[in-house]
């Protein structure tokens, strides 16, 4: 049984750290930093917030409580973006044996964390979950719609990973701080659940679920979209596959799929106009280019995209790094018509020497574009920036 001792307090400071990921929650974090206060009275403990820059400036709120309560530290991120990477910064920073996480939205409910952090320190679990699936838990005022969604999600999550989990759509959970160090390592901080993330990379933990009833937000929207089902379903792929297919090359190629068929209708439409082959190459690259930047910058990069004026810094770099692609496919496309003539003869041979053309270029620019374009930024926006 692995009971957390008194000697590990020569390491960590605090019995429990409370990470609470925030973005435009200025009206329900006073609340919940409150109720977390009575809850956890008789626990050494702090709250890490983690806030992605917050237009409502939830991270001024959370610092001027900061100043009146020593417990409270505040992270900014102001260019990072991302619900599990803030999860995985906050955790980063902390230091408790015990580690929580929780949304700042009042859904969760704050009375079972005292529950949660015993179960870890009294060594009967190495994660536990605060769950709507485990007795005495529910999903409140839930539509039988959004219950659907949820009950799907379980389903996939078990078909896809094996998971026993009965709520492996919960963001509410709890970890010990030896499990977190030597899980950390494995787990993409980019990934859609970073529950999934630690209970999937994780050597056999032990886990364990309290229920509790999902309560309405009181301020604020939720931030549910159908973006959302998307990114669990990558998730689930790249939990799944990740060691053969990453998230991101997924994702990089449903927007390449998309790219292509926009450089081959560019091509097409060029071509049909009588525009030389290597002037319609590049009105149909050209077309690609744009298209591609705007997917792959709000979705495939999505945690760290370009923003605001950066948008057009990013277009230019994008447009630059993009010049590896086009030399690629009109290298390869330009070889074939040379070996062999009879192709610029026939409209139809001629669009499949611009596919394989195509094909040999997104694979070079997914290979620069991960490489260089964004992972400058990438590299850049890791840096937490604590206020």
């Amino acid at each position: 049984m692995n009971v957390i001792t008194a000697s590990d307090s020569i390491k960590y400071a605090r019995e429990l750290s409370v990470v609470i990921p925030t973005y435009n929650e200025s009206e329900n974090l006073p609340i919940l930093l409150g109720k977390l206060k009575e809850v956890l009275n008789g626990i050494d403990y702090e709250i890490v917030v983690v806030d992605d820059d917050s237009p409502d400036q939830t991270w001024k709120i959370a610092q001027q409580l900061s100043n009146e309560n020593e417990r409270i530290r505040v992270i900014r991120r102001q260019d990072a973006r991302g619900l599990s990477s803030a999860v995985v910064t906050g955790m980063a920073s902390s230091n408790g044996k015990v580690i929580s996480v929780m949304d700042a939205d009042m859904q969760h409910d704050e009375t079972i964390l005292p529950d949660m952090y015993r179960a870890i320190a009294e060594g009967r679990c190495d994660i536990c979950i605060g769950s709507r699936e485990a007795p005495g838990g529910g999903y409140g005022d839930w539509s039988k719609s959004r219950r659907f969604v949820s009950y799907t999600a379980k389903a996939l999550a078990y078909l896809a990973l094996s998971t026993p989990i009965k709520d492996p759509m919960s963001g509410y959970f709890a970890l010990s701080r030896e499990y977190f160090d030597r899980t950390i390592d494995r787990v993409n901080p980019s990934g859609f659940k970073i529950l999934l993330e630690f209970v999937t990379r994780g050597d056999n933990p032990r886990v364990e679920e309290i229920g509790y009833r999902f309560r309405n937000r009181i301020y604020g929207e939720t931030k549910l979209n159908a973006t959302v089902a998307v990114e669990y379903l990558l998730a689930l792929i790249d939990l799944r596959f990740g060691w053969l297919i990453p998230n991101r090359f997924v994702k990089f190629g449903m927007v390449g799929v998309s790219g292509s068929i926009v450089n081959f209708l560019g091509f097409a439409i060029a071509s049909g106009l009588g525009v030389s082959v290597p002037l319609a190459v590049f009105i149909g690259v050209q077309s690609a280019i744009m298209w591609t930047y705007f997917g792959n910058n709000l979705f495939t990069f999505s945690p760290i995209r370009y923003r605001g004026m950066s948008y057009l810094r990013g277009l230019v770099l994008y447009e630059f790094a993009s010049i590896y692609g086009l030399v690629i496919q009109l290298s390869v496309v330009t070889t074939i018509i040379t070996y062999w003539p009879t192709v610029n003869d026939y409209l139809g041979l001629k669009y499949m020497a611009y596919m394989v053309g195509v094909a040999f270029a997104a694979l070079g620019n997914y290979f620069i574009h991960t490489n260089y374009t964004w992972n400058r930024l990438g590299y850049k926006l890791a840096m937490p920036v604590r206020s």
